[in-house]
């Protein structure tokens, strides 16, 4: 009953082991119980008191009750159920989980109930595998199946070819730019951005669909360009290559990191590359995680996702005013610095 006197045994034992007790976790247990056994307050009163909750209050007292002194030093103060998987459990299922790549909610729920007859909520799960396992929670990075095995050490191999010849050639560290060159055609009724809300939010959006074809130039030595072409055949590639050697004519050679499109290759834009001193190193095929140019546009998309885009100019101005920003970060290439420039012994100070 509310405002009862919950009956604590031994209360000169409570009040002896309070005096001398020096551990604070047990002491601020006894001085809850010796509020009720030695001074007549109720045991909601002094549950308030000690700012404990009501049945953390009752778990102390069954201790102290069942026990003694022993038994109120236990760490243990569970108060709700216990859990329905294991420790045991728990370790068995991250060893199963780590047998694939990656899982859906669902069929983690699936593995739990068939592996260990355990029913759980899509919450308990999501809890389990954030806050116990600290797994990711994320779309996979779509690679296409065709992507060399070795695409990394063809990559890196092409980039020292090229770097050993500017060194051959008596160019230094300090007289070189090096970025990425990407094309990218955003589109203004992108929906890419997951919010969290209260209700069903819905995004306000002109409906019209337009997009413009852009290319950029994400340098991590030099400076970044960026430019909106009518179309990407050679020669408006080739147009770019002079906007790059402009905003880096400080440098006597610019190394760019390129796909294998059809019009990066063709004559007329390898002989402006030649005429720029811009010395291409081709991507492998089918592998556009290795650019980190490709980040970037993402993250315009995910800009344009939240915008109400009026028309095409306005398009073009949120384009370029998020690339020059995000162009400044050289996060978006710092797996790519660390992989393919920290480890080389000539070069490692191309990024700084």
């Amino acid at each position: 009953m509310k405002g009862a006197i919950v009956k604590i045994q031994n209360p000169d034992e409570v009040q002896r082991r309070l005096r001398a007790e020096i551990d604070g976790r047990v002491r601020s247990r006894l001085i809850f119980l010796n509020a009720i056994a030695n001074h007549g307050i109720s045991y909601e009163k002094a549950s308030e008191i000690c700012e404990l909750s009501l049945s953390t209050g009752y778990v102390w007292i069954r201790k102290w009750n069942k026990g003694g002194y022993e038994a109120l030093k236990d760490q243990e103060t569970r108060t709700g159920r216990p859990p329905r998987l294991s420790q045991a459990n728990m370790i068995e299922l991250q060893g199963i989980l780590k047998g694939k790549s990656y899982w859906t909610t669902k069929e983690v729920i699936i593995e739990i109930k068939t592996h260990f007859g355990v029913d759980l909520s899509d919450d308990q799960v999501i809890k389990i595998l954030r806050n116990k396992f600290k797994m990711l929670f994320s779309k996979p990075y779509p690679m296409d199946f065709r992507r060399p095995e070795n695409a990394e050490k063809v990559l890196d191999n092409q980039l020292n070819l090229v770097l050993s010849l500017l060194k051959e050639k008596g160019i230094r560290e300090d007289e070189i730019a090096l970025g990425f060159i990407d094309e990218a055609r955003p589109q203004n009724t992108a929906n890419t951005v997951k919010v969290w809300s209260f209700e069903r939010v819905r995004s306000i959006k002109n409906s019209t669909k337009f997009n413009t074809n852009t290319i950029g130039f994400y340098a991590i030595k030099g400076s970044s360009v960026t430019k909106f072409l009518t179309d990407s055949k050679a020669p408006s590639i080739a147009g770019f290559l002079d906007d790059i050697k402009i905003s880096n004519s400080a440098y006597k050679a610019i190394v760019a990191i390129i796909d294998n499109f059809s019009s990066h290759r063709s004559k007329i834009v390898m002989q402006k590359a030649k005429e720029l001193d811009i010395y291409f190193v081709f991507l492998p095929a089918y592998s556009p995680d290795l650019n980190p140019i490709e980040f970037i546009w993402k993250s315009i998309k995910r800009v344009l996702s939240l915008s109400i885009v009026h028309d095409i100019e306005d398009m073009k101005h949120i384009i370029a005013e998020s690339y020059c920003r995000f162009a400044e970060l050289k996060s978006y290439a710092g797996y790519w610095i660390n992989k393919f420039l920290l480890n080389n012994r000539n070069y490692k100070n191309l990024c700084v």
